[in-house]
């Protein structure tokens, strides 16, 4: 080790030397007129180097062929050799950049790293042959044994991880860390994979997230996904536009599309079908095909497409509130409730099932479809003196015909009775219209009574009338008898 710093040491000082007379070079003797500010060591280390400058090259064979290229540190035995005219290049370690000729601005640092590049620039390759098939992929970061192994062309991509992106070929803008993250992805483009084996069988799928142990693992050809938890959407193959969130979300998600689960177990049932949103702790459809269902609430489950389900049907004690924080029942709404085109209520299950069949005091009832409709109304009051039965009692005081006609000819409606233009303004009670009604009509049968037992009067006296008169008449035709016997 003492030795090793010691030849460090040696390097940086004959490299200032370098400077004034010319290269400090420890290698083969054949080696041809080296560049300047250039620092060779190693058996035919920088031994084609003309006129390249300011290379730092440790090493048997590294940038062995190496001409034009500057700036460049190829450390490692047969590190950047067939580099030839690259420049601001660091290659680290055994063959590491060995095919590089003309790349620029390389960083490969580990045993055979970046070792196909030739021309891809701008890229960071560290780990045991990470990127090592890059051929002219550009400004990729490849971090982590085998990370981008077999990159070719893509570019702007970062793997980090052990086997991250191993068999990328020209897939590029992906981000993906962890190990074995995005294995399989080819040419998939703009996706992030975060955790181990993250998106491992991604092939050729875009713009997808999966964040989260195994999450998207099986995802091949899906696209705008976003998987976020412990094995979130990890079946998942050609599904696309799902958001799965939390542990398991979506697990058993394989080609639906446009489904939303968060919460943990979130939507595990669901595979095929597409447009249902799962939320809440277990949340699932009773079919993995249901289309448009959506369950809220831990442990909700929807069984039928088309459907919204809120809470689990098991717990009894679930109140659902609109515009109270404190609901009492199933549903309790704070507020007025409209149905529009034709819409109605519908019972399936009454506590009274006999209220069908009867009246009720109430302006709305159930038929025998379960179906709310208008009451045959039963109408309540509060006590009797509210009906119009006081007007049987002795003591009322109704009103003499011709009191009720001056009232009509100067007012034009009945006594007691509001004038339409107050119903227009005000409405009325229909309580109290009803009772309003009954008392005129039994008015009107007071009326008949006081005629009839007019008309019974009268009649008694044209009786005893025709009686007299008759009696007279006889009296006269006795009279007249008697007068003509006298003659």
């Amino acid at each position: 080790m003492k030795a090793f710093f010691a030849l460090f040491a040696i390097l940086f000082s004959t490299s200032a030397l370098a400077q004034i007379v010319t290269n400090y070079v420890v290698r083969a003797p054949n080696s041809s007129t080296p560049g300047v500010y250039n620092t060779l060591v190693g058996s035919f280390a920088g031994n084609a180097t003309i006129s390249g400058g300011y290379n730092v090259l440790f090493g048997p064979f590294a940038g062995s062929k190496n001409t034009s290229g500057s700036s460049n540190i190829m450390i490692g035995y047969q590190a950047g050799n067939e580099n030839t005219s690259g420049s601001n290049n660091v290659y680290v370690g055994g063959y590491a950049g060995f095919n590089s000729t003309i790349g620029t601005e390389n960083v490969f640092i580990g045993h055979e790293s970046g070792e196909n590049n030739s021309t891809g620039g701008g890229n960071v390759f560290v780990g045991f042959r990470a990127g090592q098939a890059n051929v002219g992929g550009a400004a990729n970061v490849f971090a982590g044994h085998l990370a981008g192994y077999t990159n070719s062309g893509g570019t702007q991509n970062v793997f980090v991880g052990n086997q991250a992106g191993f068999l990328n070929t020209t897939g590029g803008e992906n981000v993906i860390i962890g190990n074995e993250a995005g294995y399989t992805n080819t040419e998939g483009t703009a996706n992030v994979f975060m955790g181990f084996a993250t998106g491992n069988k991604n092939t050729t799928g875009q713009y997808n997230t999966f964040l989260g142990y195994s999450s998207g693992y099986r995802n091949s050809v899906g696209q705008y996904n976003t998987f976020v938890g412990f094995l979130a959407g990890n079946q998942n193959t050609s599904g696309q536009n799902n958001v799965f969130l939390g542990q398991q979300a979506g697990f058993n998600n394989t080609t639906g599309n446009n489904n939303i689960s968060i919460g943990p177990n979130s939507g595990t049932a669901v595979t095929t079908g597409s447009d249902n949103v799962m939320l809440g702790n277990n949340t699932q459809p009773t079919s993995g095909a249901l289309q448009n269902a959506v369950a809220i609430g831990a442990n909700a489950q929807v069984a039928r497409n088309n459907a919204i389900v809120l809470g689990d049907y098991t717990n009894t004690s679930i109140a659902v509130g609109i515009g109270t924080n404190a609901p009492q029942f199933p549903l309790d709404v704070r507020g007025i409730i409209n149905l529009r085109n034709s819409g109605t209520i519908k019972f399936s299950h009454l506590l009274n099932p006999n209220l069908r069949n009867g009246t009720t005091d109430q302006f709305l009832t159930v038929n025998e479809q379960g179906e709310t409709v208008l009451a045959r109304q039963r109408l309540r009051i509060d006590n009797a003196n509210q009906w119009s039965d006081k007007v049987f009692n002795p003591t009322y005081q109704l009103r003499p015909l011709s009191s009720v006609a001056t009232y009509i000819e100067q007012y034009s409606h009945l006594p007691g009775v509001p004038p339409a233009e107050q119903v227009v303004k005000e409405g009325i009670d229909l309580n109290v219209l009803n009772a309003t009604l009954l008392e005129k009509i039994e008015e009107l049968t007071l009326y008949s009574i006081q005629l009839e037992k007019a008309n019974q009067q009268q009649q008694q006296q044209l009786k005893a009338l025709e009686k007299k008169h008759q009696a007279e008449i006889d009296e006269l035709k006795h009279l007249v008898n008697q007068m003509v016997k006298k003659k």
